[in-house]
């Protein structure tokens, strides 16, 4: 049985949670997420009404600011062509070598600790089409980098059992060598608007509902453009389809809506431009599907209070390249600036003059917090910026793999929106 029967509405998310956002991810039957900013209480927490949960780990690149997976490397562990490593300036990244069992080591690592350990359901492998991307032209090559990710699917079969795996992009490396060992496969930049006109693309549905009828690969899809018509071909194709607005780095609220009447398997609600408009019918909902650049302004206090979320959340290597858009960093200041006063002793001229002070207090605190909110908000700015170029180099990329035209995705490199994003650990 393929985990991702049943899933017919997901969401990619890579920033930080809030309480609201980990409330709305429960309307969902799937969410990918960066893992290395949540805890095993906030993955149950999402996980309660039956969504589930697929950490993001880079399969096929390393960037340079992930010092601690860096240091870790061997040399084996890098690909080199001509003696020289593989390196991509737009996302200073380097292509590592899936054949080296060091790095396959490492990997495993990384879904004990950051996927098995906090109970989510499975892992979404990036860059995997870097494999076809990189070494179609070289048959040897491209067999042992499809052997070596064989080998690690293998690895993880053995040691995690069931666990759901979705790989991003390598549609040939799927077909040829992969079908049999993962649940799923992303296909990104699915934009109605080039699939209906594009003789690969049409090639390619086909292709997909085979090795779906014949090894269970579901085919999730995502699109930047024509919400409602990528929606609709996708559907129409068997596809589970996600419409992105914004490179994964906000949480896009209100775009499906599940009750605790609803059935099992919740309904999808064709994407729209204005994500709010499946809460109309119910009042009592609309706070909950808050887009999350409003909810972001004012913090939880259940996560803001508890200490291990925010040492467990933030690692070293990451915190440097992640936006915190989220209220990660605020803390709780309602009980601890105000001052403990006994009104019922004190004169009344000395409440007044209680009160006076700890508005004062109160006033010091806010300043402080306000000081440092700045401070993560301009941190955050600079990280989204650059997220935001990146993604747009992707998209303007895409372009050009209509031009070529049976040949797979062999020619043109895909990346996810992959903020810090994307290469981390």
């Amino acid at each position: 049985m393929n985990p991702l029967d049943g899933v017919k509405n997901y969401q990619v998310y890579y920033g930080h949670p809030t309480e609201a956002i980990l409330k709305d991810m429960q309307n969902y039957d799937l969410v990918i997420i960066e893992p290395l900013h949540y805890t095993k209480a906030q993955v149950e927490q999402i996980k309660a009404r039956g969504t589930k949960v697929l950490g993001y780990i880079s399969v096929m690149e390393v960037a340079t600011w992930n010092t601690g997976l860096m240091s870790k490397l061997q040399s084996g562990d890098f690909f080199t062509r001509n003696g020289q490593r593989v390196h991509y300036p737009e996302w200073d990244s380097y292509l590592t070598n899936i054949a080296s069992p060091h790095f396959q080591g490492l990997l495993l690592t990384e879904i004990q600790n950051q996927v098995v350990a906090k109970g989510i359901d499975g892992v979404f492998m990036d860059t995997v089409g870097d494999i076809d991307n990189e070494h179609l032209n070289n048959p040897t090559v491209l067999k042992q980098q499809r052997d070596g990710l064989v080998n690690f699917l293998k690895q993880a079969r053995a040691r995690y059992g069931d666990i759901a795996m979705v790989q991003n992009w390598g549609f040939d490396t799927l077909e040829t060598a992969t079908a049999t060992y993962v649940d799923g496969i992303m296909w990104e930049s699915f934009n109605a608007d080039t699939i209906k006109s594009d003789a690969w693309s049409q090639n390619m549905i086909k292709k997909l509902q085979a090795v779906d009828v014949k090894h269970s690969v579901k085919t999730l899809t995502i699109s930047t453009r024509l919400s409602a018509d990528s929606h609709k071909l996708a559907k129409d194709s068997g596809f589970i389809h996600f419409h992105e607005a914004d490179a994964y780095v906000n949480w896009n609220a209100g775009l499906v809506t599940r009750t605790q009447d609803a059935a099992p398997t919740p309904v999808a609600v064709t994407p729209v431009t204005k994500p709010a408009t499946t809460t109309t019918t119910n009042p009592a909902e609309m706070t909950a599907t808050k887009p999350a650049e409003t909810t972001t302004t004012k913090p939880a206090t259940t996560t803001a209070a508890k200490p291990a979320t925010t040492t467990t959340t933030k690692p070293a290597t990451t915190t440097a390249t992640k936006p915190a858009t989220t209220s990660t960093t605020k803390p709780v200041t309602e009980t601890a600036t105000k001052p403990v006063t006994n009104a019922e002793t004190a004169p009344k001229a000395d409440a007044s003059t209680d009160k006076q002070a700890e508005s004062k207090q109160k006033t010091k605190a806010e300043l402080k917090q306000e000081k440092k909110d700045k401070k993560e908000k301009k941190k955050a700015k600079k990280h989204a910026k650059k997220h935001t170029k990146k993604y747009a180099a992707k998209q303007s990329s895409s372009n050009d793999h209509y031009a070529a035209k049976g040949k797979m995705c062999g020619k043109e490199k895909y990346k996810t929106a992959g903020f810090l994003n994307f290469f981390k650990f």
